[in-house]
């Protein structure tokens, strides 16, 4: 069963296979003056964004892409062609086009948000007021990330692994007086070990399916050969944490050639993922648009 609780509610029609509606319920009174819609990270999913919703202005609704393979979507094939995956995006994504919208992605999302917002543009749908790029060189500088767990967030990264409960046998001259609480203990005992046996298989299967879509998810960007640079004609924020390695100040001005006027540089503190472990500072850069 899906839990839109935390995945967010579909979008209704078509568009329901890839939008997620993340506003927080005392926002979503009325209509929007303006929307944003956000694209996660390697093996990210649409609630990454979820305690974003909070952050933002509450004329602002929050809306995410799911990519195939991930999250509530685990069940079909993760995408193997960037590119046609930011095609099929923009074409949902024109049903947020009929207010005001902008646009942001993290990493990965970084570039599938640059190359939907260029297929949004072929289409004639209007054009976001902002596009926001976060901890991602350019397309063309791009280098494929190795197979392993490095781009994996941190949330993914191992789990303790509950300790099997037990109980001291009782004194053997009290064993008949306290027969029927032993049994009952035991039986708990018993549920407790199954119950745990059955979350630490649950969380190896999620490990594993966590895995395989981060390495879908890396072979995908291994393959992705961008076209012509496309400049945007939305203003361009680029995003670069102060410690992430996978950004440095070079690559972060290099998406000059991408924006059809300046873009702006802007740091933040923290490391790859400061736009999750520490939002405050990057969900201030987007309320400083959606309320110009």
């Amino acid at each position: 069963m899906t839990n839109t609780h935390i995945t967010g509610a579909p979008a209704p029609g078509p568009a329901g296979r890839w939008l997620r509606n993340l506003t927080a319920p005392d926002h979503r009174a009325g209509e929007p003056a303006v929307r944003l819609l956000c694209f996660p990270h390697a093996a990210g999913g649409a609630s990454a964004f979820r305690p974003w919703r909070d952050l933002l202005p509450p004329e602002c609704e929050l809306w995410a892409v799911q990519y195939p393979g991930h999250e509530d979507r685990i069940g079909e094939r993760p995408a193997t062609d960037l590119t046609r995956m930011a095609r099929q995006a923009a074409i949902a994504a024109q049903w947020l086009a009929d207010r005001p919208y902008l646009v942001f992605g993290h990493s990965m999302g970084a570039l599938l948000a640059y190359e939907t917002c260029r297929r949004l543009d072929r289409l004639g749908v209007t054009a976001p007021d902002h596009l926001f790029v976060s901890g991602s060189p350019p397309p063309h500088r791009v280098v494929a990330a190795p197979a392993d767990a490095d781009d994996v967030p941190h949330w993914m990264h191992g789990y303790e692994q509950g300790a099997g409960a037990g109980t001291a046998p009782a004194d053997e001259q009290h064993e008949e007086q306290h027969e029927e609480q032993h049994e009952e203990q035991h039986e708990e005992q018993l549920g407790e070990r199954h119950e745990e046996r059955h979350e630490e298989r649950h969380e190896e299967q999620y490990d594993d399916l966590a895995a395989k879509t981060l390495e879908a998810d890396l072979r995908m960007l291994a393959r992705y050969r961008p076209g012509p640079a496309w400049r945007s004609p939305s203003p361009v924020t680029v995003i670069r944490a102060a410690h992430d390695p996978d950004l440095d100040a070079a690559d972060a001005a290099a998406w000059q050639d991408y924006a059809a006027d300046d873009v702006t540089l802007a740091t933040v503190p923290g490391d790859h993922y400061a736009c999750f472990t520490r939002p405050h500072d990057t969900v201030r850069l987007i309320a400083g648009a959606v309320r110009r």
